[in-house]
């Protein structure tokens, strides 16, 4: 009997984000109300972050593109988007990434592991 095929991981560009930010895992956890070993789950690729989560690293700074690749940020937004660009139209923002997120979710664009 064939073997289903793997779904591909979700990788979160945790690194980049941080690079570009000059933070490290300790500065973001703290950012964000989490463990560092969350932190470092996203950052070796062996967790994704819950729904809030990603709307706290957007909120943060991080891009569509660091957070979700190209591929989605390029479907989801037509234009690039700066980092204020971001932060001063944050409210719908968040509602069409929310809804985005829930897409990929539902479409099987990444397997959600529980976090810790």
């Amino acid at each position: 009997m064939k073997k289903p095929a793997k779904k591909e991981v979700y990788k979160i560009d945790i690194p980049s984000f941080l690079s570009r930010k000059g933070l490290t895992q300790r500065d973001l956890a703290k950012k964000l109300n989490c463990s560092i070993g969350l932190v470092g789950g996203w950052a070796n690729y062996s967790g994704v972050p819950s729904y809030e989560k990603c709307l706290d690293l957007l909120k943060a700074g991080m891009t569509i593109s660091e957070l979700f690749g190209e591929e989605v940020a390029r479907a989801v937004l037509p234009f690039p988007l700066t980092e204020n660009d971001i932060k001063i139209q944050l409210d719908d923002f968040e509602e069409k990434v929310g809804n985005a997120i829930i897409d990929l979710i539902n479409n099987g664009f990444f397997k959600l592991k529980k976090e810790a």
